[in-house]
């Protein structure tokens, strides 16, 4: 999809940190971003990072003129505050962090960096076939009135270029046997799938229409896909789970939801299941919504902090995306699932497409994350996640802290997806309810000491 204006993706500038400039610091300080390279490189690592990280919080943050302080302000701070080299690879930078009052900007250490940046860029990788499915369970009494329970498995999804897939197995088959024994349900066959390791060839008994197929699939690592498509009462559901780069397709969750869109052509309604998505990086869920839309639809304006690549100076960038074309779903009428933990990424696609369709949204009031953050390698091989865009609608509305408010409200899954099947079939209502007037309260939790874990949400990745 093509856009008016394009959303600057990374930075071209290596060593962004030193700038051409003769001014050096002063005899009070001990650290400044104008020192020339040699006297960096004479630094102690941890200094290094410090003043790395300290720079581009500096220019990227968006509360930093309020709350990030000169670089010197930080130095030996960590062990004084609890933080020390015991629990912390760089205290004084694990500190200083946690005086910032975002959650979402953090600082991840080189020994989880690594782990931390394949979460924002890679699905789930898992070794198996590469399919999940629908249970169908049959009851069967005798004649005293003892009754058993027995399912049926049927491929719901065989996930695009994994090991099912490239053995031919295809959507809709029965799976009768592994390895000679029958599984009787998915449970008792995830832990039969289990056993065996990637590389391993295990023979498959699969039932198509009245035959049965003996097959052998080869068990390997594969991505797991982002967007499934299903038909609920001959309405197409497309579900996103996550917004990435790399999924089952190169191409990512975008290049899935393409598929989708071409899988489902000639729907009239189709139903986009955002719920339980905790969002992922902004290329994605911008393009996917620009699919939803016709030509010159605006979808969203993104305010971001960030570096010009060229004079190496912090400024405030602000990107409006335009559709250029209409996109290949724009004909359809959709109906939006979405829920609390519906976040980020996921509400910027939800606002894009219901500020210009007023496409019906089922569910619950979403997230409330309308700010999205930059993440960085830095030069110690940690990674720093900060908070640098704020997001706002096509009217310069934004839903941070509040959410978006559904027109349906149904906090029970299977209802809120009967409820959606019946608006598709119907086509006709419209969005009336707008955003939250109540703060979530997401963004006044403490601050944790610890990051070790990721929170995703709305993202780009900066390459030095």
């Amino acid at each position: 999809m093509k856009f008016t204006h394009l959303f600057i993706a990374g930075l071209s500038a290596a060593a962004l940190l030193f700038q051409a400039c003769t001014t050096s610091a002063s005899d009070e300080e001990i650290l400044s971003p104008y020192m020339d390279e040699d006297s960096f490189n004479r630094l102690p690592k941890a200094q290094q990072e410090l003043l790395f990280t300290n720079f581009f919080l500096q220019a990227m943050y968006v509360n930093a003129e309020t709350e990030v302080k000169d670089v010197n302000k930080y130095l030996d701070e960590g062990a004084k505050n609890g933080f020390t080299e015991d629990d912390y690879e760089f205290p004084d930078v694990s500190y200083m962090y946690s005086t910032l009052s975002d959650n979402f900007t953090n600082y991840f250490s080189p020994y989880i960096a690594e782990r931390i940046l394949k979460q924002l860029v890679y699905s789930e990788a898992t070794a198996g076939i590469g399919a999940d499915f629908q249970e169908i369970i049959e009851t069967n009494c005798t004649t005293d009135g003892l009754c058993t329970n027995s399912g049926t498995l049927v491929f719901k999804h065989v996930y695009k270029n994994g090991p099912a897939d490239k053995a031919g197995v295809l959507k809709g088959d029965t799976l009768l046997m592994i390895d000679g024994r029958e599984p009787r349900n998915e449970q008792h066959f995830r832990r039969l799938e289990a056993v065996f390791d990637a590389g391993e060839t295990i023979p498959f008994a699969i039932k198509r229409g009245e035959d049965t197929l003996n097959i052998s699939i080869t068990f390997d690592q594969y991505f797991s896909p982002t967007v499934f498509v299903d038909m609920v009462d001959s309405i197409p559901v497309i579900t996103v789970s996550e917004f990435t780069d790399t999924t089952v397709l190169v191409t990512g969750t975008y290049g899935e939801f393409l598929d989708a869109l071409e899988e489902t052509a000639g729907a009239k309604s189709t139903i986009i299941d955002l719920r339980g998505n905790p969002g992922g990086t902004v290329e994605h869920c911008v393009n996917m919504a620009a699919e939803m839309l016709p030509k010159n639809d605006t979808i969203i304006t993104i305010i971001s902090h960030t570096i010009d690549s060229l004079t190496e100076e912090p400024y405030i960038d602000t990107t409006t995306f335009i559709t250029e074309e209409d996109g290949i779903g724009a004909e359809r009428y959709y109906v939006i699932l979405a829920d609390s933990n519906s976040a980020s990424c996921a509400e910027l696609m939800v606002a894009g497409v219901v500020s210009n369709t007023k496409s019906p949204v089922v569910g619950q009031t979403t997230y409330g994350k309308a700010i999205g953050q930059s993440y960085l390698p830095t030069i110690a091989g940690g990674l720093t996640g900060i908070t640098s865009m704020r997001l706002l609608d096509k009217n310069w509305g934004t839903y941070q802290k509040y959410g978006i408010v559904p027109d349906f409200e149904e906090g029970d899954a299977d209802k809120a997806m009967q409820k959606a099947v019946e608006l598709a079939k119907e086509g006709t209502a419209q969005r009336t309810q707008g955003y939250g007037t109540v703060d979530k309260g997401h963004f006044t939790l403490a601050k944790k000491r610890d990051n070790k874990e990721l929170d995703r949400g709305l993202f780009r990745i900066i390459r030095r």
